[in-house]
Parts: C-alpha cells; structure tokens; sequence
C-alpha cells in the first residue's frame, strides 16, 4: 500500500506529460496549417494586384481611344503585352469571300481575326500568321486550296481597328480558286515569345459562273 502511494505522484506526472505533449502537438499542427493559409492568402492577394493593375491599364487604353480624333484611331495602342493570349477569335461579319474585280465571283477571301485574353478583350501581339484554304467536299489529297503565310513584320502592318473591330485583316488571293461554295479556314498565329494558337472557321464563298456550271453534273 505504501508503495501504491509512492508511485502515485509519479504515474501522475507522467500522465500530465502525455497530455502536455499532445496539446503541443496540436497547436503546431495548428500553427502550420495557418501558415499554409497566410500563403495561399498572400499569393491570392499578388494575383489580384496583377490583375488589377493590368485592367487599370487595359481602361486607360480604351479612354485615350474614346478622346482621340476619330482620324487617328488607327494610332491607339492595345498592345497589353502582360495579357496572356487566350486563343483566337475570328470576326464571322468580316470573314468571307470577296470581289475585287468586278467580275462574277469572288476572287479572294478577306478575313478578320483577333487574339483574345481570357475575358475576351483583344491582345495586339507580334508572330507569324498562317492561313489554310480547305475545300472539305474535295478528295483529300486536293483540299488545300491554299496557304498564305505574313511575318511578324507584315502582320504587324495588317494589325487594323476599324470602326471599333480590333484584329489582323488579311487579305487571301486565290491560289486555286474553289468549286464549292462552303469552305473551312484555318489561321494559326505563332507568337513571338514561342506561343501557338489555332482557330478554324465555316466560311461561304461565290463562285464565278464557269466554275459553277462545272461544278453540275450532266445531264
């Protein structure tokens, strides 16, 4: 019974010293998932900033377009390079066949396209333009009906943003001119710091009478 009663102190402290134990245990548990969060707060907060900041920016573009003349237009600067390019947005009103000389038919295909963030506003960014001219109702060794290709430096020069349509306007000659009405295009911009973005397009196009009598069959 003496024994019992010396150990008794003992066994307690030890007891104590568990408990002790477990609550530090708990509280640096706690302490590291709060770390965790003030991290992730603080890396949530610099996303915001940069983000607000290239809005700011992007606004203060659009007021010096709406206080210029309207004949300097052309000169307003949307070049936002901290924008990342979301893909490519083609302009379906501007897009299509086009007669240039007078004659039946047309006889190239203008088109309209813009490099786009992810909310959708346009990103003037310098690369390479590729366009394709695809004739799907044809055999597939002689569906291409053309490629048109302009350097950073032309499409710079082709970079247009008329009555408030801001995008490349490219202008497409035939290289084989078509013998069906409805056509798919192809545009791929290789940007200048190693980024690729690829869009394609329905377009409808009007043939001249010679090739759309050919395209008949006969009786």
């Amino acid at each position: 019974m003496r024994l019992a009663v010396r150990l008794l102190p003992f066994a307690v402290i030890a007891v104590v010293g568990c408990a002790n134990r477990g609550n530090v245990d708990l509280l640096e548990a706690r302490l590291r998932e709060q770390e965790d969060q003030l991290r992730s707060l603080h890396a949530q907060v610099q996303q915001t900033k940069s983000e607000l900041t290239a809005s700011r920016r992007l606004n203060e573009s659009l007021k010096q377009q709406l206080v210029q003349p309207a004949s300097h237009g052309e000169n307003v600067d949307l070049e936002e390079r901290h924008f990342r390019v979301k893909g490519l947005k083609i302009n379906s009103l501007l897009t299509g066949g086009f007669d240039r000389d007078g004659q039946p038919g047309d006889d190239q295909v203008t088109v309209v396209f813009t490099p786009v963030d992810d909310q959708g506003e346009p990103v003037r960014v310098p690369g390479r333009i590729e366009c394709a001219l695809v004739d799907p109702a044809q055999p597939e060794a002689n569906q291409r009906l053309g490629l048109w290709t302009f350097d950073s430096k032309k499409s710079e020069a082709a970079w247009s943003s008329t009555l408030g349509n801001f995008g490349f306007r490219l202008e497409l000659p035939w290289q084989t001119p078509p013998s069906s009405r409805d056509l798919v295009l192809h545009i791929r911009l290789n940007a200048a710091n190693g980024n690729q973005f690829e869009t394609s397009s329905p377009i409808r196009v009007t043939l001249s009478k010679p090739t759309l009598g050919a395209n008949r069959s006969m009786p």
